[in-house]
């Protein structure tokens, strides 16, 4: 059974919140880094991939994503598997946010393209 760090929780709850607000991946390492919260590994600076993998892991919402064996393209959701630090319509709503601040398109005959504008990135 998976036990709850309350500590650790609370830094992934701000990460979600602060993306939320409009903190971009930047802002994130940046005000982790001034209140002196380790990395997972441990370090002083959080990296981007790590606050990207932070808000892109639905383990936090309870559910597991298991992989078939054999398939790596295929997974079975196991929802509510563990208690959830963060509630499904936050990570959803991350998820939204993420891909409006993207500046990649893919367009219908599946090629990927950058848009055009720059610091699509920031809230509008």
């Amino acid at each position: 059974m998976l036990m709850i760090d309350e500590g650790q929780a609370q830094v992934v709850r701000d990460i979600f919140d602060w993306y939320l607000k409009g903190l971009s991946i930047g802002g994130i390492i940046k005000r982790l880094k001034s209140r002196g919260v380790k990395s997972p590994k441990g370090k002083d600076v959080w990296s981007k991939r790590a606050v990207e993998s932070t808000l892109t892991r639905r383990k936090y919402t309870g559910d597991v994503a298991i992989a078939v064996p054999g398939n790596a393209d295929w997974q079975y959701l196991n929802t509510d598997y563990h208690a959830g630090i963060i509630s499904k319509e936050i990570f959803e709503a991350v998820e939204l946010e993420m891909a409006a601040r993207s500046n990649v398109e893919v367009g219908e005959d599946g090629t990927v393209k950058r848009k055009s504008k720059k610091y699509s990135s920031k809230k509008r």
